[in-house]
């Protein structure tokens, strides 16, 4: 691994700092050393033990080692913060400019996960590998001088062997790098999978095949976990290498200083001093080992970054001049083809035209002709549809216009709230008054403040209308809209404002317009609107009421009153007894591991106070025979040491990940249960947050936190132990230190502390979903020329969080410094009261060395002490995110699988009655009171009414997500009504209004709703293609079945996704279809079509659509009509004629 300087100017002054911490470092150990030396000879000589000499030299190093360790931490600490921040700043507008090249080809997820958790890896890099890699090149290098003036012959073994420690992790580094790369590429695939899954979450419960996913996670997360153990058991394998090379290493220098003590070839001081020292010699190269292994993820997040980085700067080559102004005209196409290289077919074809500044064209052809490519061309945005979608241009295409407004047909959004995204987008300073102006203009200035991941899809589609024209407000010179379908998903009122906002542009303003509107059509391109009679409905139409409440959401965006917040915990520390989910028992197991742990703490401080008896009782030069047995032990203590801490490691690694990989598997599954989180899961980066951000934080600090205090406690206990029995005089001592580092230093560290840990784990997670959602709205902040302004933003506030870590990070070290600085101070203090009680040189020796030893494990139990609030804050966000009630999620979710297998006993057909229902979210106002309404089968509601008035709640109770907080929702099928059970919410499908396909092929989306023993055959995917008006794409695609769509659909057109999304649900074996918005991307006659064909198909099923479309009510045998505004209603019960067969219970429904 090449050494890589923290960026910024900054870099070569931590080096230099580093390199005297080092030196520091070094002298400590020396002073340390010396000290403890000189007094134990003295005491092993029968001298008197100068106690003042002791105290000065030994406190002194001690201060000096304690003082290195945690300035080093806090160095490190501050210089990773800086270093990140420009890095993924730089890699965020890589991925906003929509680069063809290496960031454009990883894919949001994988992207985001580099620039969140990868670059977030980095903090072993400057905090573990850079202070080692200048610890072992100066602190090696200081104590073989010392070692060298004591005695050479020491010095010549320490020289003949250090180097074996380099050259076997030169030779493993380089077989691990390419595992590495393996882990890095399956983070890659969880990440984009998790993100192409949280997309379709709304999809996956429709078809109730969220369960099924939830599995298929687990098969990826399971691949993860098999690559990142490869890659940690290959870097577990050289630590083995490395401690084995420096145990024994030093066990031999031991048993020779030994040997030739007892042959009278050395002092006694001299031998002391260079087995102290020795093992000091290896420890900055195994640490330089272990923290490389450590910092391998980091530095292959560097390596991948500036690799993104540079293929951005090489990919801008060439000449880029700008067109020249074409005087009063916005766009000109000449001869225009546009195509895709994964795709055979041209998507537009040979487009001519010219919009002058002030004119208006609107596109109104069917759908599948290309309107959306040819509008994402014009807003200069083609680039962003997607990794597989590479533009093909050819003929001319111009625009004159200095500034566009862009309305995309799948908005997409930066921002938290309608306010900051407006604010972002206006290109200038504008007032809370000017932006509540533009919302009011398009009916929607009650969602200035609200969070965009809560709102409906109407009402983004109106804040993306905002956005525009706010955008478009007071630019100076030639303007253009290019708006993709604007009075989607709207109803009448808001649809309405929206034509008039548009059509109040026309004169200095240039529009090109795709709608299937023909209201707004005719505004347009006239001035006044067309006059649409709706068709006459036979239907039988019923109103009730609506609780207008903000806190209401939409399947696919549902929340409660606020999507972000997170479910309180029952009780204090209940959070804690998820721990006892973790695979305590068998051979990989914590409990084995904690105990591993502990077996290779006490083998290596039994190596160091063996080691010192063995020297000491040498001196006195008895028969070799007598040391035979310490010889053997010093032997069996090193490679012991090594064994058991490679057999700890695989076996707490494996632990976690395999417990991290069954909560992502259970968030998933809580989560599609909960549909208060269905639209912050789908529209931000929620899902890298949580199934990603927020398990990798609780997993990579569970073994940190658990391990080494267990490991300390009992390797103090059994060092105690020893020091009493073999030096009564010291065991007060012990207990002291005992005392102070496990009562007293804990809280000191989280006091100084305070919450750092916290802070920067919560930054870390703030990251992990803030990134995928800018990334996901590229297109809109590329359109409105914002990216620099949105990347501006984002640096400012990743710097400033991370001045908060850097300020609060004085205490980052502390914990280890003071371990040290205890040990230490400890040891020298053992040699003084063995020699106050008048013991030998052999109990001083064990005494003092075994203290000394005891510096790491109760520096690793430090450091856990000041992980103790980050375990705690995450433990409570999973707990959150898990929510209560979640016992029965696993047994619906296979209930809901089982439904629709072949060999599944039939059930009559299934119905849904309503009494009385009052529903709401959480502990927010009622949405909807009073609701008396049924659907049998054969039989079609109408669901009607304007945004926000509970449509989408009722949709929600209806596919038994949400229950009712009055009254009872019934399902009959035969039999009576009854209660909904999950079994019966099983036979209920529903196709929402953003009904996401997946990046796979149309018969793979087909065939989502179905067992992969269940899957339909080609020609009933035909057959349900061409009922949805599909047949003839599907005649003309070269690849039939076997196309592929891409993420979200992005290679069909709206109104061809829009289909497909049907096409699918039908094919889910439902008894009852929701239908939200079927006809939203669809032209006039197209919609009406549809319902047609959708009727003839549907024979016999149980339909609830939901439309702002009047003219639809007419193929409905009922209409439920909900008011906005609270009122109160007696709703009558409506007898409607029943195609199909009716149930048994249906005279009885009312």
């Amino acid at each position: 691994m090449k050494p890589q300087l923290p960026e910024g100017p900054g870099g070569r002054r931590v080096a230099a700092g580093l390199v005297l911490l080092a030196a520091l470092k070094a002298a400590g150990l020396i002073l340390i050393a010396d000290a403890l030396a000189t007094g134990i000879a003295q005491l092993a000589g029968g001298g008197t033990l100068s106690v003042r000499r002791l105290l000065v030299v030994g406190i002194t190093g001690a201060l000096a080692r304690a003082l290195a360790v945690w300035a080093t931490a806090l160095l490190s600490r501050r210089a990773g913060l800086g270093a990140k921040e420009q890095l993924r700043g730089r890699l965020l507008k890589s991925g906003l400019e929509g680069q063809p090249g290496v960031a454009g080809k990883l894919g949001h997820g994988a992207l985001s996960a580099l620039a969140s958790r990868g670059l977030d890896a980095l903090d072993e890099y400057y905090t573990k590998y850079l202070p080692a890699l200048f610890a072992a090149a100066v602190i090696p290098l200081m104590l073989l001088v010392r070692i060298l003036v004591a005695d050479w012959v020491s010095a010549l073994i320490l020289t003949l062997t250090l180097p074996l420690v380099p050259a076997f992790m030169i030779l493993i580094g380089l077989h691990t790098q390419d595992r590495v790369r393996v882990a890095a590429v399956g983070l890659d695939r969880l990440a984009n999978q998790l993100m192409e899954l949280a997309q379709g979450l709304p999809a996956l419960i429709g078809l109730r095949r969220a369960g099924a996913k939830g599995r298929a996670l687990e098969r990826v997360t399971e691949d993860y976990r098999r690559a990142t153990m490869g890659t940690l058991r290959t870097a577990f394998v050289s630590g083995l290498a490395l401690e084995l090379i420096a145990t024994i290493s030093v066990a031999v220098l031991a048993v020779f200083i030994g040997v030739r003590l007892v042959h009278g070839g050395m002092g006694l001081e001299a031998g002391l001093l260079a087995l102290m020292l020795a093992p000091e010699c290896f420890s900055p190269l195994r640490e330089l080992g272990s923290a490389y292994h450590s910092a391998e993820d980091g530095s292959e997040a560097l390596r991948r970054t500036r690799e993104i980085l540079a293929s951005r700067e090489t990919g801008e080559t060439g000449e880029n001049d700008e067109l020249a102004p074409m005087d009063g005209i916005a766009v000109r196409a000449q001869g225009l083809r546009i195509g895709y290289r994964a795709r055979p077919d041209v998507v537009v074809t040979e487009a001519t035209f010219t919009l002058d500044v002030g004119g208006v064209l609107v596109l109104d052809a069917a759908s599948g002709t290309g309107k959306s490519t040819l509008l994402n061309a014009v807003a200069g945005v083609l680039e962003h549809r997607g990794p597989d979608a590479e533009a093909v241009l050819t003929g001319m295409l111009r625009t004159g216009a200095d500034t566009v407004g862009w309305i995309s047909q799948h908005p997409a959004f930066s921002q938290d709230t309608a306010e900051d995204e407006l604010r972002l987008h206006a290109g200038r300073r504008v007032d809370g008054a000017e932006v509540l102006a533009v919302l009011g203009s398009v009916n929607a200035g009650h969602l200035i403040g609200a969070r965009l991941s809560d709102a409906s899809p109407g009402e983004l589609r109106r804040i993306a209308v905002a956005r525009a024209l706010l955008h478009l407000k007071d630019a100076p010179g030639p303007r253009l809209l290019v708006a993709d379908e604007p009075t989607a998903h709207l109803d009448p009122v808001s649809a309405e404002a929206v034509r008039t906002a548009l059509a109040a542009l026309r004169g200095d303003t240039a529009l090109l317009v795709a709608s299937h509107d023909p209201v707004l059509a005719a505004l347009l391109r006239r001035g006044e609107p067309a006059s649409i009679v709706p068709a006459t409905s036979t239907a039988t139409s019923t109103s009730t009421t609506a609780h207008a409440s903000a806190t209401h959401p939409a399947p696919g965006t549902f929340s409660s009153t606020a999507a972000g917040d997170r479910t309180p915990a029952a009780g204090a520390r209940s959070h804690w007894r998820m721990l006892r989910t973790l695979p305590w028992t068998g051979r990989q197991g914590m409990a084995v591991g904690i105990v591993l742990a502990a077996l290779a703490a006490l083998a290596a401080v039994g190596l160091t106070g063996v080691s010192g008896w063995l020297i000491v009782s040498a001196s006195h030069q008895p028969p070799i025979m007598h040391l035979l047995v310490a010889i053997v032990a010093v032997r069996a203590f090193g490679i012991g040491r090594s064994v058991l801490r490679y057999a700890e490691r695989l076996a707490v690694h494996d632990a976690v990940l395999r417990w991290a990989g069954t909560l992502r598997t259970r968030i998933w599954d809580a989560l599609s249960t909960r549909p208060e989180h269905w639209g912050r899961m789908t529209r931000s980066g929620a899902a890298l947050g949580r199934l990603v951000a927020e398990v990798d934080e609780v997993r990579d600090t569970v073994p940190r936190v658990l391990v080494p205090p267990a490991s300390a406690l009992l390797s103090w206990a059994a060092v105690s132990v020893g020091i009493g029995f073999w030096a009564p005089g010291a065991l007060g001592v012990s207990i002291g230190l005992g005392v102070l580092a496990f009562v007293l230093l804990p809280p000191l560290v989280l006091a100084v502390e305070q919450r750092h840990s916290v802070e920067l784990s919560a930054h870390r997670i703030a990251l992990g979903e803030r990134i995928p959602t800018i990334l996901r709205a590229s297109a809109d902040l590329g359109a409105h020329g914002a990216v620099d302004r949105a990347t501006g933003e984002f640096t400012a506030a990743d710097a400033r969080a991370s001045t908060v870590l850097r300020r609060s990070a004085r205490g980052a070290g502390l914990g280890q410094g003071a371990s040290v600085l205890l040990c230490s101070l400890a040891a020298v203090a053992a040699v003084v009261a063995v020699g106050a009680t008048g013991g030998s040189g052999e109990m001083a020796a064990v005494a003092g060395l075994l203290l000394l030893a005891m510096a790491e494990p109760l520096a690793d139990a430090a450091v856990s002490a000041s992980l103790v609030p980050q375990l705690d804050d995450g433990l409570r966000r999973i707990e959150s995110s898990l929510g209560t009630g979640t016992a029965g999620i696993r047994a619906a979710a296979e209930s809901v699988a089982t439904a629709g297998r072949p060999g599944t006993a039939a059930a009559a057909p299934m119905g849904l009655r309503l009494q009385g229902v009052t529903l709401g979210w959480g502990r927010g106002n009622d949405v909807l009171s009073g609701i008396d309404a049924r659907v049998l089968p054969g039989h079609w509601l109408a669901v009607t009414g304007p945004s926000g008035s509970g449509k989408s709640t009722l949709l929600a109770a209806m596919l038994g997500a949400l229950a009712p907080r009055a009254g009872t929702l019934s399902v009959g099928d035969g039999g009576g009504w009854r209660r909904m059970s999950a079994g019966d919410a099983a036979r209920i499908a529903w196709c929402p209004q953003e009904a996401h396909l997946f990046d796979s092929s149309v018969r793979r989306n087909l065939g989502l709703g179905r067992e992969e023993a269940d899957q339909p055959s080609d020609a009933e995917l035909s057959e349900v293609l061409g009922a949805i008006g599909l047949g003839d794409w599907l005649a003309s695609s070269p690849e039939g079945l076997d196309t592929r769509i891409g993420s979200g659909g992005h290679r069909l057109s709206g109104g061809q996704r829009q289909r497909l999304a049907v096409a699918r649900a039908l094919l889910a074996r439902a008894d009852v279809l929701l239908l939200d918005e079927p006809t939203a991307h669809l032209g006039q006659d197209e919609s009406v079509e549809l319902i047609t064909d959708l009727r003839r198909a549907l024979a016999g099923k149980a339909v609830v659509l939901v439309t702002h479309d009047r003219r639809l009510e007419a193929h409905a045998d009922s209409v439920l009509r909900l008011d906005a505004a609270p009122r109160d209603t007696s709703p009558e019960w409506w007898g409607a004629a029943v195609r199909g067969t009716p149930v048994a219970a249906g005279a009885a429904a009312r």
